[in-house]
């Protein structure tokens, strides 16, 4: 089934189920209630900072999430977090952040 308000990814995924290509856990409900813990608890944790950029920057960023069609705020929020967490790991393992 074509649905043209769906985006690639979306049409992929959608006949991905069609075509009985995905299986469900034998444990779906305890499944849910694990990821919807997950999404309360990084909703309840998010911090709005204020962060100013060079407007070439912006304009990169911009390029980034017309791409990946997400939005200018998920582009910068997944490469902060990113960049966040190989910081993480080296201070972890001792090496030198970057």
């Amino acid at each position: 089934m074509i649905d043209d308000q769906l985006t690639p990814e979306e049409q992929e995924i959608l006949e991905s189920i069609e075509n009985d290509e995905w299986l469900s856990v034998p444990n779906l409900q305890q499944e849910i209630q694990r990821y919807q813990n997950y999404a309360k608890a990084q909703l309840g944790e998010l911090q709005e900072i204020k962060v100013e950029l060079p407007s070439q920057d912006v304009q990169f960023l911009q390029a980034i999430a017309t791409q990946t069609e997400s939005s200018v705020s998920a582009v910068i929020t997944n490469l902060l977090h990113q960049f966040v967490i190989q910081n993480l790991e080296a201070v972890t393992n001792h090496d030198r952040p970057i």
